[in-house]
């Protein structure tokens, strides 16, 4: 019998959605944005490039400088991670006991789930109503720490901005605010800051910014939270070119802007196509959509789906097995997939 950690046995794996080998399919599954980043950015690689042998900078200084430029912080506010996963898990290990407790919604992120009991934490699930919403503040002083995605996938709204801030004001915990979706759309709570110690913010670049396969985040805290996590926060968790790319994306910032009103306004397009398809659908402020057909089953909406080359992502969570989430893409990917929707219903 191998020696490893009981709670590592008894966790299933964080299971990502498919990603294919081959060039032939629409990627509507894992929230990536469609639309590549401006071909200037890679220009910064070909300094880096030379320097490969070199460590890369251990605090990613020019990246949290460009970052702090865009989200009206001070670098001392901030900590880069490889996605913000790592942001995620650097927050675990920092505030969180093994045996203590992180607490975070149903339904929401899965990946909370999966790094809270492989670090051996018990887990809090906070209620959520027939719409996923959460119905008032979460009040749960046994957690060290709460996990609040806003928007909330796979919904993709945001979560009551009273409550939340409720949350925040009345919790002894550590509140890590997960806003990976809120460039796509018109709020933040990046305020928060400013009235809350306690309060932790994660971005990504992997969606709005177009660089997932780069893997850049960032979490948003006071000094002296920033100070304790990169105690926890491996020596070099961020490789040079990653942060070059990410810096110059920073500076491309009004091209970005552009691409996510471009998203949104697809995302409403489908939305409402979707509903004249006889699919009942939330509103969404994110880049996806969550849908339920009324006229096939969600399983079996996506296997015929994708054996037309078109990937969305299924859930098997009983709370949304008869729901499939999908992805914005471009304009003509999303005409590609409403007009396969299409056939299949009138098949």
């Amino acid at each position: 019998m191998l020696p490893l950690r009981e709670c590592v046995l008894q966790t299933p794996g964080y299971v990502p959605g498919e990603q294919p080998l081959t060039n032939d399919y629409i990627k509507l599954n894992t929230n990536e944005n469609p639309y590549p980043p401006p071909p200037e950015i890679f220009e910064a690689l070909q300094v880096e490039l030379s320097k490969v042998r070199l460590y890369p900078d251990p605090v990613s200084t020019q990246l949290r400088k460009a970052a702090a430029r865009v989200f009206g912080v001070n670098i001392e506010n901030l900590i880069a991670g490889n996605g913000s996963d790592d942001i995620l898990n650097i927050a675990i290990r920092t505030f969180v006991n093994p045996g203590e407790a992180i607490a975070f919604l149903d339904l929401t992120y899965s990946l909370y789930d999966t790094l809270a009991k492989i670090h051996g934490a018990s887990v809090i699930e906070i209620p959520t109503n027939e719409n996923f919403e959460l119905g008032e503040p979460i009040i749960c002083p046994k957690a060290k720490l709460i996990f609040i995605a806003s928007p909330n996938p796979p919904v993709g709204k945001h979560v009551n901005r009273e409550y939340l801030e409720k949350t925040c004001a009345n919790a002894t915990a550590i509140v890590v605010i997960d806003e990976a979706y809120v460039d796509f759309s018109q709020e933040n709570h990046l305020d928060f800051l400013q009235k809350y110690e306690n309060v932790i913010i994660t971005r990504t670049m992997s969606k709005s910014y177009s660089l997932a396969g780069m893997r850049v985040g960032f979490g948003i805290a006071s000094q002296p939270l920033i100070e304790q996590m990169n105690k926890v926060r491996d020596s070099y968790n961020l490789n040079r070119m990653s942060q070059a790319i990410a810096t110059a994306a920073f500076e491309s910032h009004t091209y970005f802007q552009n691409i996510w009103q471009k998203v949104c306004q697809t995302r409403n397009r489908l939305l409402l196509s979707l509903r004249d398809l006889d699919f009942f659908v939330f509103d969404s402020e994110s880049n996806f959509v969550l849908a339920s057909p009324q006229w096939i089953s969600a399983a079996e909406l996506y296997s015929q789906l994708k054996e037309r080359k078109i990937l969305v992502r299924y859930f098997k969570h009983p709370r949304i097995s008869n729901y499939v989430r999908i992805s914005i893409g471009t304009d003509e990917e999303i005409d590609r997939a409403l007009e396969a929707i299409t056939e299949i219903k009138t098949q």
